[in-house]
């Protein structure tokens, strides 16, 4: 911007010297030749705050830019002198030339200095942000809806939650459309009403994640119990198993039971952490069972031990 507007009013001041001569008074010429000893001295402060800028931000000030600047002074220099001596015509014409040095220092400068955003920038900053935030926004809310969903197949109430998340959803499209115009202000409070809501339903949010896990994993747990049951039934009837080998699945398999029984208890304190810890073990307590059966010398299948044990830890957790 400096650099702007003194090359604006270099451009001037050369108009006003270099245009065709007119018949002017000597005291016209001195009045005009001031003036331009005025406006070199106000360019000379900028350069010097140009230079203090750099500085303060650890940037070194170019040797070409110095060049020109000393240069510059020198020219400042001599039309003083010429204007001591009354000779205005050629201080003004000296003038100029100062301030194309000047001019030149400041371009050199802007070069190394940081680039500040204009309005324009930062407006698009703004709207890339809001865009942004609407479209983690519009995912959390898809993600609520989901979890929802699942919520209502599972029998419970979801209506209150239903009705806000539409709330939200209006919002969001809102704000979309009032990005699309450029209406930033618009966007923004539309943003603020489907986040306000959000927050509400951040606390629905994690009741419902903390009944759906639950179900899940009564439902796991029931489902696992009756396999485990049905593997040890098998093995014990097995008639190609050796005894030894028997012994070490039914073990197993008790230390599964154990597992997934401990894993209820924790069901009744809503200690569901633990709870799945119980099942992780239990999972691996079935497949170690399963190794011993495989490992024996044994017809492959003597006994049907389902090697689907159980569900992902994702799906325990979430589903």
């Amino acid at each position: 911007m400096a650099v702007i507007v003194f090359l604006t009013l270099v451009l001037s001041t050369t108009f006003l010297v270099l245009s065709p001569t007119l018949a002017l008074t000597s005291a016209n010429q001195q009045q005009k030749a001031e003036t331009l000893l005025t406006i070199l001295g106000n360019n000379n402060a900028t350069i010097v705050d140009a230079f203090s800028n750099l500085d303060a931000q650890n940037i070194t000030v170019p040797k070409t830019a110095e060049t020109a600047y000393n240069e510059g002074l020198v020219q400042a220099e001599e039309v003083l002198r010429l204007i001591n001596e009354e000779k205005y015509c050629e201080a003004s014409i000296k003038a100029v030339e100062a301030m194309q040095k000047f001019g030149e220092t400041l371009k050199l400068v802007d070069c190394v200095s940081p680039v500040e955003p204009d309005e324009t920038e930062l407006a698009a900053k703004d709207v890339i942000s809001l865009k942004v935030n609407i479209t983690r926004a519009l995912e959390y809310a898809d993600r609520l809806e989901n979890l929802t969903a699942r919520a209502e197949t599972k029998g419970y109430n979801t209506t209150a939650v239903e009705r806000k998340l539409s709330e939200v959803k209006r919002y969001l499209q809102n704000a979309t459309m009032e990005l699309r115009t450029l209406n930033l202000v618009g966007a923004i409070e539309e943003l603020s009403n489907a986040k306000a809501l959000l927050i509400e339903l951040k606390i629905v949010y994690d009741r419902l994640t903390s009944m759906v896990k639950t179900s899940n994993i009564e439902t796991y747990l029931g489902v696992a119990e009756e396999r485990v049951s049905k593997a040890k039934e098998n093995i014990t009837q097995s008639t190609s198993l050796t005894s030894e080998a028997k012994d070490d699945a039914i073990d197993a398999l008790n230390n599964s039971e154990a597992s997934l029984a401990s894993a209820r208890d924790a069901m009744k304190t809503n200690n569901v952490d633990d709870a799945i810890a119980d099942i992780e073990d239990a999972k691996k307590w079935e497949e170690k069972s399963r190794l011993a059966i495989t490992s024996a010398t044994a017809t492959p299948n003597a006994v049907s031990a389902n090697n689907n044990s159980s569900l992902p830890n994702a799906e325990v957790a979430t589903k």
